[in-house]
């Protein structure tokens, strides 16, 4: 799982050796802790030692995620190394303010280089959905019953490209309520096919794992009912090293969608933003988050870093509209475990003049 990105040290001379890019590699498995690297002297030639520590990766994950208006909490089974080989298994659920999900999940890393990986989802909800403004005004409730479930190939190219292309089921049916607001019409399904590119570069620099990554995505809905609709989505991020411990960062993400469609409008969380309300939906975003990043303190299991971020979206549903201002907080990262940052903001609007918080343990694969 690691020696294939490894192979780019293959004949190189000891002046190219860079302890921090082998422990970026490393780190970058999501399995691992890299302990020391070295290069050794050998009658064949140099070779290069690394020890490392196996993280803890099966584990009950409890999720709590809170936010303005609004907070979940559920229970998740994490393996982040299936059968030794660095597949990812999740299942679990959720219930929260608006309903409740459950879901299932499986990542399967290909054994030897040059095979293509696979992965298969499946997702069931039933929650209340609310659309605000963003003054935080709400103009649409309504409930709805959600299945998912996709099938798909990935396949790494240069050991840093990865095409990547899925099929997917998806069903929505409404629900009747009583405090019904400007609800969509009817529900829909949809067969989908969603090909994707994407390209991933890390380094490390003493403190932070930073990344730099783009990606796009296409998909394409086919109505069984309801309408057919394109989607274009783009995620950008951006992290860079000033001074060990002290780094700049940058993320950005839009999505365009031909269909008017209520029902498949999107929250701010698509733009990489958390100026606006978590109920905020549109149909076309386009945002970019921007600061810089502190190491504060180290301790057993990981680091606490400060970041503070100034950050601007547009967003399309009927009008054009502009939002900017300020976030920052504080954000946990684990070396020692194998799960994702915990994190705690707080942001301000300067056009709605309204503040949001946040605070997730966040899941992401």
């Amino acid at each position: 799982m690691v020696l294939n990105p490894l192979e780019r040290f293959i004949g190189l001379e000891r002046s190219a050796f860079d302890q921090n890019e082998v422990f970026a590699i490393v780190k970058d498995t999501g399995i691992l802790e890299p302990v020391s690297a070295e290069l050794i002297e050998s009658e064949s030639g140099l070779i290069l030692s690394i020890e490392v520590e196996e993280l803890w990766a099966i584990f009950p994950l409890p999720f709590v995620m809170a936010s303005s208006g609004e907070v979940n909490f559920g229970l998740f089974f994490l393996d982040t190394n299936a059968f030794g080989m660095r597949d990812i298994v999740a299942i679990g659920g959720a219930y929260g303010t608006y309903g409740w999900s459950a879901m299932a999940m499986y990542n399967h890393t290909p054994r030897h280089h040059g095979l293509p990986g696979w992965n298969g989802f499946f997702m069931y909800g039933r929650q209340e959905r609310e659309a605000v403004d963003r003054d935080d005004n709400i103009y649409r409730r309504y409930a709805a019953n959600q299945l998912r479930f996709s099938l798909g190939l990935n396949y790494l190219f240069f050991d840093l490209v990865t095409g990547a292309i899925s099929l997917s089921y998806s069903d929505i049916s409404l629900r009747n309520i009583d405090d019904v607001l400007n609800a969509p019409e009817q529900g829909a399904a949809h067969i989908g096919i969603n090909p994707a590119i994407s390209m991933r570069h890390s380094s490390w620099d003493g403190y932070f794992l930073s990344q730099r990554s783009v990606s796009f995505e296409y998909s394409y809905y086919h109505a069984i009912t309801g309408s057919s609709f394109h989607e274009l989505e783009f995620r950008g991020n951006y992290e860079q090293s000033l001074v060990p411990g002290f780094r700049f960062t940058a993320r950005s993400g839009a999505v365009w969608k031909s269909t008017s469609d209520t029902l498949f409008e999107e929250g701010p969380r698509n733009a990489q933003v958390d100026i606006l309300p978590r109920n905020y939906t549109a149909r076309h975003y386009a945002g970019l988050s921007t600061g810089l990043e502190k190491y504060l303190f180290g301790f057993r299991f990981g680091t606490l870093s400060a970041i503070g971020l100034w950050q601007g979206v547009f967003s399309y549903t009927s009008d054009l509209e502009f939002n900017h201002g300020p976030s920052g907080g504080f954000l946990v990262y684990f070396s020692r475990v194998a799960i994702p940052a915990i994190g705690i903001s707080l942001a301000y609007n300067m056009n709605s003049g309204l503040y949001q918080f946040n605070f997730v343990v966040g899941m992401s694969f």
